[in-house]
């Protein structure tokens, strides 16, 4: 089954039916009641047969519709605060004000969410293991591998040095070299990359704790991680202006992470960054006004 989350499916509509889209419909109208309706209940309201509605859910990727109401219970039940269409915000007939004002509001809604989202046993329990880790190793491709390296930015500030094991492209040379004493951080929206999967499966074997940043918490990578960090996943894997949304969701819960990383030692943290500040300030590394 992909990935995509129902809605996604069902608004992007690829292949329906009239009848198909008659009962799209009535999900998108009410997710949270749709998902309580029966299979004959949900074909009398969108006016078809118990069959069509059966042939529906295949099209989208179940089994049938006991595991399509079961999906959509569970999507439909995570909090979404998020108003505006993370994937087109705003139209081409918006002012440049109505614009700024739409991703204003999709980037406050992306954080909210997120928080909302938040599986604070899983959160609590990721931060022990990044705080007990000898060294941390992330993993992040594409847009999700910028995210991963101002993650590491800001955690060589307070003096720890992660690994950022997809550098040069040596992602499974470098992952020959963690250890059960190491922690390991994957950043992917989708959920979906081979050879992370790979990886995964040889950490576990190495007895190494995965944790998965993610907006798509049944993905593969999912399945494999030992924590999901989840994020929104609002935004269509192509059909989309940008990774707006997702990157604003995904830097919030990272920022989230090293909060809880900086707390452990946070008188430590606070000394060090006062007799840094002197040093940049006003001892020997204090610039001087000169190019």
């Amino acid at each position: 089954m992909s990935n995509m989350l129902i809605n996604e499916k069902l608004q992007a509509a690829v292949g329906f039916t009239s009848t198909d889209q008659a009962i799209a419909l009535v999900v998108l109208s009410d997710p949270q009641e749709a998902a309580k309706l029966t299979m004959q209940e949900l074909a009398d309201k969108a006016h078809c047969s118990h069959s069509a509605v059966d042939r529906f859910c295949k099209r989208l990727g179940f089994s049938g519709f006991h595991d399509f109401s079961l999906q959509l219970t569970r999507e439909s039940s995570v909090p979404n605060t998020v108003l505006e269409d993370a994937n087109f915000p705003f139209s081409a007939n918006d002012t440049l004000r109505e614009a700024t004002d739409k991703v204003t509001e999709l980037s406050l809604n992306a954080i909210k969410s997120t928080r909302q989202r938040l599986d604070m046993q899983a959160f609590v329990q990721a931060i022990q293991h990044l705080n007990k880790a000898r060294r941390i190793i992330l993993y992040g491709h594409g847009d999700s591998g910028l995210l991963v390296q101002d993650f590491a930015n800001k955690l060589n500030k307070i003096d720890i040095y992660p690994i950022f094991a997809d550098q040069y492209g040596e992602t499974s040379w470098n992952t020959t070299n963690v250890t059960s004493a190491d922690c390991a951080l994957f950043v992917s929206y989708r959920g979906q990359n081979h050879n992370y999967e790979q990886v995964m499966r040889y950490l576990d074997e190495q007895h190494v704790a995965a944790i998965l940043v993610t907006g798509r918490p049944t993905s593969p990578l999912a399945t494999l991680a030992k924590y999901v960090l989840e994020v929104p996943g609002d935004e269509f894997d192509f059909m989309k202006i940008g990774t707006i949304s997702s990157q604003i969701a995904i830097e919030y819960l990272l920022t989230l992470v090293f909060s809880g990383i900086y707390a452990r030692h946070y008188d430590n943290n606070l000394a060090a960054l006062k007799d840094r500040q002197a040093l940049l300030t006003t001892g020997p590394l204090a610039e001087d006004g000169q190019n």
